[in-house]
């Protein structure tokens, strides 16, 4: 690629992504700066030796309080629900909260892993995304409001030792633990006062917890990092120059900027900031315990959500027994590609360190007496790359891809036996043999048959990888500080040579990290093909099993398909600007479905794209969750319940009259089957233009019907005639499947018509679905209606109420919401999905130009207008 398309290319992704994935690695090259500083007088021996100093009744105590730890996170989710006022069974709740927690400690990004963990296995009993949203932030608000009570009692009991440790001015302890306190005191005075009310401004609603919820959540928070700082306590060998509530005040700091640098599990960052509050003889003894603790804290926790999830997966085999019961396994089943996916994570994060650290001197003895040298050096080689393809492999694992699952399971296979032959760790090897176990059980979650896309991994994902591969190749350098380094190293093949294998596996591990992030970084900026593609005979057949109407404008052939190689699904998508926008979720069977959004975002993502699915409802949210993208509302469809409408009684009397005044200047309203379509077709183009040449700009397009022969032929026509010559049409669009719904796209009237003729029209269109037996007649979506008006409204909602009401220029969208609303019809929420970030006014204008056919008629309906 050219300078001019590496330009391009890093344009595309998009500063945000790049500066907070800079910020990553960042972060975790300053800690490993801090800690080659800090530990400049420790070598790995006083380490190993301080961990073997760690009494075992400690380290069985410490175990017990990471349960307690994690029962209270468990417990976030359970208390939050009762905030809600959601009752959920509390053996889900307890299972989604500790593999949600056991999961975001150990990859990062709390809020997003987490939030989708809890999402996937919430939706699933029923409850909406707006509870599962409280729910996400109430849980994480108890544990900040339980840390924040441990910062205050430091702050305010052993600030002088706090100040002392981390050298700064006793009054910062003190400031800090008056912030806490005021916020903490606040949240307590609002619980006493509007305690089980709620928070409402217009249509903005929030629960306020009670005051008994409120404090057993600051009590569980509190025990939870108690219980949590004292595990870690009891680990440390040495002597402390601090209390214990001084070092719990300095470990939630330690965790809250581990946690804010999303290094995945603060890897170095937490050891960093703990290691400069201890003098130097105290260094060896902390960072041994951090070792320790890590395993307790992080590792054990995953290991014991993988179990599970294997567990449930080979009982729900046997006689269709399932170990958790029914919801509780089906909990388990959702989330288990994400466990798998951090457990493959961590193995692979395993390998790099082993890879770097000497191997024991009793077990090269045993292999130099029956394997030559070159098996241990390849193994040594071998061991490194695999680690980095575990953590590449591990993303694909948790997309679903079969192939990524094919390829992990051959890789730890492969891992084991290196393990084995670098250095007979055994250990290493049953813990692999562990993890393989898990993904070979969970086969049947892997179904994805794509393969890897440059698109697979996000920046950020990136560079999770890249500092896992900055701390272990400073781990490396730790391990060997006592080597003397010299070239002749590089070139060093010995059964004692630990730090010339190291060397070459840095080298080698950092030359295929290079290559990898050059091939996801480069790629064509557009793709072969046409931009609008034929309608194949698969894509009708799907069409003829769709239960949403609205799938048949893939009809007017002026999108491009996604047709998954099984023609079980597809796709229609345009690309406008940079954004790559996808009409509606993909039609097909259900893994179908999941196959062409994912095959969609790695496309997209593969051409440095943005991608969009614009015109969501609320059921396809899962999936969007899903694919790593933010949704958020776009406007609302207006869906009539036929069983409701009828001409009697006073809330259709409107209709009712207009049918009479219709008919009395001699309307008369008819469907027009296709088949006898082509006699009509000259005079429907009639009404058409003569309606067009009173309208500004031209026809509209995309998730919009225009007037096309080749088009309307594929449909029924309902017809408003006045002395056998038409005066207003539409076509009918039905569900495939079923009779769901009924609807109508293109709709024209001419200028000169009977008054009332459209209404008219709709009332006997709904009539006939009605008689027909169809439930739903859809009028379609009123964008960026419904959006939130206070001032603590989302962003995106402030610049949608400014289009919705300043718009007209482009769009008539206050026009088109009222004409709606005449029909008294049930709202619902419509959704549009995307990355995060500050793209949604970009692609907002992007939907809008592509929709309204392209920025000429833009400017053309602003002059007009």
């Amino acid at each position: 690629m050219s300078g001019s398309d590496w330009q391009a290319r890093l344009r595309a992704i998009g500063g945000r992504q790049i500066a907070n994935a800079a910020v990553t690695v960042v972060i975790a090259v300053i800690a490993v700066f801090v800690l080659r500083q800090q530990l400049a007088n420790v070598n790995l021996h006083e380490v190993r030796g301080a961990i073997d100093t760690v009494p075992t009744g400690n380290i069985v105590l410490s175990m017990l309080l990471v349960a307690l730890g994690y029962l209270c996170l468990a417990s976030y989710d359970w208390l939050a629900f009762r905030v809600v006022d959601r009752a959920v069974p509390a053996r889900q709740v307890f299972l989604t909260g500790f593999t949600s927690y056991a999961f975001s400690n150990t990859l990062g990004f709390a809020l997003l892993t987490g939030g989708s963990i809890r999402y996937r296995a919430y939706s699933t009993l029923g409850v909406p995304l707006s509870e599962i949203a409280l729910v996400t932030v109430y849980s994480h608000l108890a544990f900040v409001f339980g840390a924040a009570t441990i910062l205050v009692l430091a702050g305010v009991l052993e600030y002088d030792q706090i100040a002392y440790a981390v050298s700064v001015p006793p009054t910062i302890p003190w400031a800090l633990a008056l912030i806490g306190a005021l916020a903490i005191i606040g949240y307590f005075g609002l619980c006493a006062l509007r305690g089980g009310r709620t928070f409402e401004y217009r249509r903005f609603s929030v629960p306020i917890p009670t005051m008994p919820v409120a404090l057993t959540q600051w009590a569980v928070a509190s025990i939870d990092v108690l219980a949590v700082s004292a595990a870690l306590y009891l680990l440390v060998p040495v002597p402390l120059p601090y209390d214990f509530l001084a070092f719990a005040g300095i470990t939630v700091a330690a965790f809250a900027i581990g946690i804010a640098s999303h290094v995945p599990g603060g890897l170095g960052v937490i050891e960093a900031v703990l290691i400069l509050s201890v003098p130097d003889e105290a260094k060896a003894g902390l960072f041994a315990a951090m070792l320790l603790f890590r395993v307790l804290y992080y590792v054990l926790p995953l290991a014991i959500a993988g179990a599970l999830v294997t567990a449930e997966a080979a009982f729900s085999g046997i006689a269709h027994i399932t170990l958790f019961g029914g919801r509780a396994g089906a909990v388990l089943r959702t989330l288990a590609p994400q466990l798998i996916g951090a457990g493959v994570f961590v193995a692979g994060a395993l390998l790099l360190f082993s890879a770097v650290t000497p191997a024991r001197v009793e077990h090269l003895d045993i292999l130099r007496a029956v394997l030559p040298l070159p098996v241990l050096e390849a193994s040594h080689l071998i061991s490194s790359v695999a680690g980095l393809g575990l953590l590449i492999l591990s993303r694909g694992l948790m997309r679903r891809l079969r192939v990524a699952w094919r390829m992990t399971a051959a890789m730890l296979v492969l891992a084991i036996a290196v393990s084995l032959l670098k250095g007979l760790d055994y250990v290493e090897a049953i813990l692999l043999t562990m993890v393989l176990v898990l993904v070979v059980t969970a086969r049947d979650s892997f179904h994805r048959r794509s393969g890897f896309a440059a698109g697979t991994f996000s920046l950020a994902w990136l560079a999770a990888i890249g500092a896992i591969l900055v701390i272990a190749a400073w781990f490396g350098f730790f391990a060997y500080r006592h080597v003397e380094y010299r070239n002749e190293l590089w070139w060093q093949f010995a059964w004692d040579g630990d730090a010339p294998r190291f060397l070459r596996a840095v080298i080698v591990v950092g030359a295929a990290g290079l290559l990898f992030l050059i091939w996801r970084i480069q790629a064509p900026s557009r793709p072969p093909g046409p931009a609008c593609q034929p309608v194949t005979d698969s894509v009708r057949r799907l069409l003829d099993d769709s239960t949403d109407p609205e799938s048949t404008v893939v009809l007017l052939g002026d999108k491009r398909l996604l047709v998954t190689p099984d023609e079980t699904a597809f796709l229609m998508y345009q690309i406008q600007g940079s954004s790559w926008i996808a009409l509606g979720e993909p039609v097909g069977t259900p893994e179908g479905r999941l196959e062409a959004a994912w095959a969609f975002r790695e496309l997209v993502d593969s051409y440095g794209g943005t991608p969009v699915f614009y015109s969501l409802r609320a059921d396809a949210l899962p999936l969007m969750l899903d694919l790593g993208l933010t949704v958020t509302k776009f406007g609302e469809e207006a869906r009539v319940p036929l069983a409701e409408f009828s001409l009697d009684g006073p809330k259709y009397k409107d209709f009712r009259y207009a049918i009479r005044r219709a008919e009395r200047d001699g309307a008369r309203f008819e469907i027009v089957p296709k088949a006898n379509i082509e006699s009509i077709l000259t005079e429907l183009k009639d009404v058409s233009d003569e309606w067009l040449a009173d309208k500004a700009g031209g026809e509209k397009g995309f998730s919009l019907g225009y007037f096309s022969e080749d088009y309307l032929r594929n449909f029924d026509i309902a017809v408003v005639r006045v002395d056998e010559r038409i005066v207003a049409f539409a076509n009918i669009l039905r569900s495939g499947a079923g009779k769901a719904e009924f609807s109508v796209d293109l709709m024209r009237h001419r200028t000169v018509s009977p008054y009332g003729t459209m209404d008219y029209l709709f009332a006997e269109l709904m009539l006939a679905a009605k008689a027909q037996g169809y439930t739903w007649f859809d009028l379609g979506m009123a964008p960026l209606s419904g959006f939130e008006h206070h001032r603590l409204a989302p962003t995106w909602h402030k610049v949608g109420n400014f289009l919705f009401a300043h718009g007209s220029a482009l769009y008539n969208f206050t026009g088109l919401r009222a004409y709606k609303d005449k029909f008294h019809p049930v709202w619902s929420p419509r959704y549009i999905a995307l990355p995060g970030g500050f793209a949604l006014p970009r692609v907002l204008m992007d939907c809008a130009t592509l929709i309204s056919g392209g920025p000429g008629d833009f400017v053309k309906k602003a002059i007009r207008k």
